[in-house]
């Protein structure tokens, strides 16, 4: 009996990718950034994701049913021109006819028909003739909004959708019940975007729009309430009291003259100051730590009011978030503290790597005859493995010198112990901008010095940026002051409690937050051994744990990846499956 199974995609734009899930699983889910080496592969289609997802349906003897995809392409070229003409009727401006030839240039690259066209070939260099398969063009923010309430384990659910832009909303909120149709309750469209405004702000203080918006946050906690400037933000946007609305004047974005930035205006450079020159001055100087304030804070102060009015509306008492906002794990932790959802999700893949999931798991629900039904989502390790028979043959064939270890967990605790920076490359990759243990480079949180180090010598990225711990999943109340129940894939931040301030100087940082990723045995028993290990030596069973790349790369993905970033970084150590290799 022939076993379905639905690939969703998105691409191109950043964080393209691909997801594949049967009747009751995910299969496979990757970025496209991973296999390219490209960072978010912002004008790539997922080709070979595409080509990982259905080799992992070949081995499993699924055959692909349908496809969907993540980006209403049959109605976007006219919901976003008329959006964007009626936003230049509104607020005309001498850059209305630049705004004009890229909104057309967004519509060919969406265009229907290029689109299916184009992954008509890449399907066909897969042996997969996609008009032999269902295919459907979803909305952006509902494929946001099913991959976060499909693997929520949640019945029923509010899902609040949050980013820079889907084709023209910016911000949705959904309700879903046992009918299993997901309700538009709510939209926010633009110029109204809070993930546009945020992206606006990092661009403005020298870092990359769309990419670095992790730096404005952690920016933030070095930034203190400003009067002037919270008047001038007062004025960028305003938040509508008792409802899920919201304004943001587009004056201080696009419409006007853009001399210092891509993505704002000189109306914002003459109320905020000049922007920051990326490499000239340091962020940590005056304005910017309090403008990277101002807009967190803002932020923050717009998610609660709709989480309230979410709340309001009592068809719920579970809530979902997704959407490139959501990202923010400041502003996730601070919304699971509240006690207005009984219940909270946060998808872990929330920017736009996740919304091939989303998409899939619709074309289940269109093109079968049962209602999605997916377990909660316990882990994001979907991406490729490799044997130790594959990683020796690497080792072999680039002469290295290297070890086979009886227990790479033991060997690994006792090295970081020692202070020792360790790239650590097990299992499945991980999917998502967060490593958890598949792809990680590890360090001691009791080594003060831990944290400079890495971010000196290994990631070679800016000193007052924080890292993040990874800890068995039982010691989680003891370390954190929070009313959440564990946190798997460090997307939301907590307090330290104040018994371990001192006691962990290299994960925590200067607001006494912490974004920890809780480590469950079942989830990943070599991980939460080598943690067990390391509680064993120090009595504290956590670690350092950030991505295994060096800034500006994504993350490893294969043994070559890996070597090739451990001898171009400051690492001591790197253990492949069994293997471990040292530097003299």
């Amino acid at each position: 009996m022939e076993k379905p199974a639905y690939l969703g995609i998105f691409g191109p734009g950043p964080n393209s990718s691909a997801a594949l899930c049967s009747d009751n699983e995910i299969i496979a889910w990757a970025e496209e950034e991973r296999f390219n080496r490209i960072k978010t592969s912002p004008n790539s289609y997922p080709s070979q994701a595409i080509a990982f997802c259905l080799k992992e349906a070949e081995k499993k003897g699924l055959t692909v049913k349908a496809v969907g995809y993540a980006w209403d392409c049959d109605n976007y070229a006219e919901l976003a021109t008329d959006n964007l003409k009626e936003t230049i009727r509104k607020y005309p401006s001498e850059t209305d006819d630049i705004s004009l030839k890229v909104q057309e240039s967004l519509n060919s690259l969406y265009d229907p028909m290029m689109i299916k066209n184009d992954l008509t070939l890449i399907l066909r260099k897969n042996g997969i003739e996609l008009d032999d398969l269902e295919f459907k063009f979803y909305a952006h923010h509902l494929c946001h909004a099913a991959s976060a309430h499909y693997v929520s384990g949640f019945d029923d659910s509010m899902i609040i959708v949050n980013d820079g832009v889907g084709e023209v909303a910016s911000s949705t909120l959904y309700f879903i019940d046992d009918s299993g149709e997901f309700k538009e309750l709510e939209n926010v469209e633009l110029p109204n975007t809070l993930g546009g405004l945020y992206a606006s702000i990092t661009e403005f203080l020298g870092f990359r729009a769309y990419m670095d918006e992790g730096k404005t946050m952690g920016l933030a906690a070095y930034g203190k309430p400003n009067p002037e400037i919270q008047e001038i933000f007062e004025d960028i946007a305003h938040n509508v009291e008792n409802s899920f609305q919201y304004t943001v004047n587009p004056r201080y974005r696009y419409s006007g003259k853009r001399t210092y930035g891509k993505r704002f205006t000189d109306l914002l450079v003459e109320k905020l100051g000049k922007p920051r020159k990326h490499g000239e001055e340091s962020a940590m100087k005056d304005p910017y730590p309090d403008i990277a304030y101002a807009v967190q804070k803002q932020l923050e102060d717009f998610l609660v009011s709709q989480l309230k009015y979410a709340a309001s509306l009592n068809l719920s008492k579970n809530v979902c978030f997704a959407g490139g906002i959501h990202m923010n794990c400041k502003a996730n932790g601070m919304l699971g503290e509240y006690d207005h959802f009984d219940n909270y999700f946060f998808q872990p893949a929330s920017s736009d790597n996740g919304v091939c999931l989303g998409a899939a798991m619709l074309a289940k629900k269109d093109f079968s005859d049962t209602e999605p039904n997916y377990p909660k989502l316990n882990h994001l390790y979907y991406g490729p493995s490799y044997s130790d028979d594959e990683i020796e043959e690497v080792l072999k064939r680039t002469k290295l010198q290297y070890k086979k270890c009886d227990s790479i967990a033991k060997e690994v605790a006792q090295l970081i112990s020692e202070n020792a920076i360790v790239g650590w490359f097990q299992g499945r990759m991980e999917v998502g901008a967060r490593a958890l243990g598949g792809r990680s480079i590890l360090a001691n949180p009791l080594n003060p010095d831990a944290r400079d180090h890495v971010n000196k010598h290994v990631k070679n990225r800016e000193s007052w940026r924080p890292f993040c711990p990874s800890l068995q999943a039982e010691s989680f109340k003891e370390y954190f002051d929070t009313n959440i129940d564990s946190s798997n894939y460090m997307i939301i931040a907590c307090d330290i409690d104040k018994n371990y301030l001192d006691k962990l100087p290299s994960c925590i940082h200067v607001d006494g937050t912490v974004r920890p990723q809780t480590v469950e045995k079942e989830a990943n028993p070599i991980y939460w051994e080598m943690l067990d290990e390391f509680k064993k030596i120090t009595g504290h069973p956590i670690v350092v744990n950030t991505s295994f790349n060096v800034q500006g790369e994504p993350i490893v993905m294969k043994p070559e990846d890996a070597i090739r970033c451990f001898y171009a970084s400051g690492m001591d150590a790197l253990a492949m499956g069994s293997f471990l290799i040292k530097k003299p």
